[in-house]
């Protein structure tokens, strides 16, 4: 399980190590000697030329959201508390850094929607916080994508052992397919929209955020040859 002491181990390592593999392929284990996940399995038929008595036909493989164990729940739920601690301590190193661009925010909006008074250089050191900002965010999205490798890699070594000695899951075929994992964890797609996360305040300021931030897209989407077209 990845917890919180852990975090900062995973990112830095990289990649599963041996103990890790072991663990996970130990519950793979256990878990497919006790027949978990028990669900009922479709049989393929197979073709009449292929029958052979005595030997059970293969299985089709079962849907993964049937295959959720309390395993599974416990990587998943250990890698999304690692990424959402990961956010956390973004924000709080970022703190001063929202601060100024919540503030900024408004004197923007003010100059342009307010005085009509644009004001490019202000916008433009608004852009460069902005900027910082999302920069950030894709620095640490690759510690938290880390996270979410390793607890992927933790599913296949389980799974892997699962299929091995489940007495249904045993009569898949050899190599499943590639997609075939089940619980598969994957990074919030909030993690890819850095500037949602600039509108986590107050009402009053996130309606100045968001205003603030399509001024800054139309006024970098008016530029041409470095220059702006009004």
């Amino acid at each position: 399980m990845i917890t919180s002491d852990s975090v900062t181990r995973v990112v830095r390592r990289g990649r599963l190590g041996r103990t890790a593999r072991f663990g996970a392929r130990w519950r793979g284990k256990r878990d497919g000697v006790r027949d978990v996940p028990h669900i009922p399995l479709r049989e393929a038929p197979l073709p009449p030329d292929d029958e052979r008595d005595g030997v059970p036909p293969p299985i089709d493989p079962p849907a993964p959201e049937l295959l959720i164990t309390p395993y599974v729940m416990e990587v998943r739920t250990g890698a999304r508390r690692a990424t959402e601690q990961l956010r956390s301590a973004l924000i709080g190193r970022e703190h001063a850094l929202l601060s100024r661009l919540r503030a900024e925010s408004v004197r923007v909006v003010t100059q342009y929607d307010v005085r009509h008074d644009p004001r490019p250089a202000a916008l433009a050191r608004y852009g460069h916080w902005v900027g910082q900002w999302r920069t950030s965010v894709d620095r640490c999205r690759s510690h938290a994508q880390a996270v979410v490798d390793q607890a992927n890699q933790r599913l296949a070594c389980y799974w892997d052992a699962v299929h091995e000695h489940h007495p249904g899951l045993s009569r898949l075929p050899r190599r499943p397919p590639g997609d075939w994992l089940p619980g598969r964890v994957e990074l919030d797609r909030s993690w890819y929209q850095p500037d949602v996360w600039l509108l986590a305040d107050d009402e009053g300021a996130r309606t100045a955020t968001s205003r603030a931030l399509r001024i800054l897209e139309r006024q970098d989407t008016d530029r041409v040859d470095g220059r702006t077209t009004r």
